[in-house]
């Protein structure tokens, strides 16, 4: 056992980067602290990300196993992608479930975290939401753990919501018409019929069974009951953005957007953009995440807007090389396409970046708040409705349905608005002071050493 890691914390994310970034950010907060004994487990493909984040002292990375190909959404057939954003949102839920579930990889890593615990015996555990193999795992050696919520905060107390509110992933509006009421009841029926479908049972089945023969204290992986069980729950967002419940745990903390201290005032690493966002004096910035797939109609629907915006208003769009394949040779003169953006929060931070047109990714939508820009969302898959709902009822935003009738002219009047209508830039600095007030990195960092000084009894 090495002295010096004993007694430490323990990070562990999935590597979609919706769920392991704001972990990462953490992490690193932590070690350019200095504070000693950080380990960070996760599939092997994040070995390079994980180390590069030390800072005074070294962020060593824990092996979980390497990632299944078929769980990289960036390898999910069009059919699967179809199914996940279009149809009904409950059709979309349950197709997401589907995309989502393997019982062999998630006992996988519960398996190789086990054995990792048993040499390094951690303090603490600081978990995403979606790492249920990092909490189990944490339980099982009687490790505390705090578990961190980068998907809309409500949706790990599902089953406790009255069916008023609007039900997570729905998309629904907190104040909603009769029709959009009986819409709500419908879905949380219809998830839970989701949940119970035949194809997902075969899947889910073999976990649970495992896990109680292994004495899991929460063998069918309830969200809330990890909640219950975790020492803290960390929510990225601040109060009053998401609509308030009255299952909300007095241990829950919303410290809002993960945004490294200093981070943002780092240079694009690239003179050429760093001049060309200086030059340009209002820019509108796409930035889709990293696995949203825009076909040729949608993509030419977007080349069309950014003409019609130009002259007076250029365009940044991050759009990978696979995607920028699809499109014309003839581009509007007012766009420019980069395949990587060095940093998107450099990007966010410049004053000539007036508006943020993004899929309503958790980290994109509470990225742009913190940095004050008008947001327009075009949702692509579940929760991104949800943030979309709640962009709109913030009033710093707009949103735009992704379906077959996008149009054009749509787009171009909700990005007309932000860019011209003041009421909309005014509220998103508003939600930005908000996010600072909440501590982000700071906060979260403060709580989870915190919580290590208070547990490290735990293990002996």
């Amino acid at each position: 056992m090495n002295d010096t890691t004993a007694g430490g914390i323990l990070f562990a994310a999935n590597p979609d980067s919706g769920l392991i970034n704001p972990l990462l950010v953490i992490a690193g907060e932590l070690a350019r602290r200095g504070e000693p004994g950080l380990w960070f487990a996760s599939t092997d493909d994040r070995k390079g990300d994980i180390e590069r984040q030390g800072g005074l002292e070294p962020l060593q990375f824990v092996s979980v196993g390497s990632r299944k190909p078929e769980l990289d959404p960036s390898n999910w057939s069009d059919e699967t992608y179809r199914a996940l954003c279009s149809g009904s949102m409950i059709g979309r839920f349950s197709a997401f479930l589907d995309a989502v579930s393997d019982s062999d990889d998630v006992w996988t890593k519960y398996t190789n975290l086990m054995e990792q615990l048993d040499r390094l015996r951690p303090a603490l555990v600081v978990a995403d939401s979606s790492s249920t193999w990092a909490m189990d795992a944490a339980l099982m050696h009687g490790i505390p753990y705090v578990m961190t919520v980068p998907i809309p905060v409500s949706s790990v107390y599902f089953e406790r919501l009255p069916l008023a509110y609007p039900a997570p992933f729905s998309g629904l509006p907190r104040n909603m018409s009769i029709a959009q009421r009986i819409a709500n009841i419908s879905f949380y029926v219809g998830s839970r019929i989701a949940l119970f479908k035949p194809s997902l049972m075969r899947k889910a089945a073999p976990l649970a069974r495992r896990r109680k023969e292994a004495g899991v204290p929460n063998p069918h992986g309830l969200p809330s009951k990890y909640s219950d069980l975790a020492h803290e729950v960390l929510g990225f967002t601040v109060a009053d953005f998401e609509v308030p419940f009255d299952a909300m745990p007095e241990h829950l903390r919303l410290v809002g957007a993960m945004i490294p201290a200093g981070g943002h005032e780092s240079p694009q690493a690239d003179n050429e953009l760093d001049a060309w966002l200086d030059a340009c004096e209002s820019i509108v910035y796409i930035g889709f995440g990293t696995i949203m797939r825009l076909d040729r109609a949608q993509l030419g629907t977007i080349l069309d807007v950014v003409a019609a915006l130009g002259p007076d208003h250029h365009v940044l769009w991050k759009l990978s090389s696979d995607q920028q394949a699809l499109l014309p040779k003839r581009l509007p003169e007012n766009l420019r396409i980069e395949s990587w953006v060095p940093s998107q929060l450099g990007v966010l931070a410049h004053p000539n970046v007036k508006v943020f047109f993004n899929h309503g990714g958790g980290n994109s939508v509470n990225e742009g708040l913190f940095f004050g820009k008008p947001l327009l969302v075009m949702p692509f898959w579940v929760d991104c409705h949800d943030y979309a709902a709640r962009v709109v009822e913030s009033g710093a935003g707009l949103a735009v349905l992704n379906d077959s009738n996008l149009q054009p002219s749509g787009i171009e009047h909700k990005l007309t608005r932000l860019l011209n209508e003041p009421e909309f830039r005014e509220r998103a600095v508003e939600w930005g002071e908000s996010h600072r007030r909440a501590g982000g990195a700071s906060a979260a960092g403060d709580l989870i050493s915190a919580a290590r000084q208070g547990t490290s009894g735990v293990i002996g």
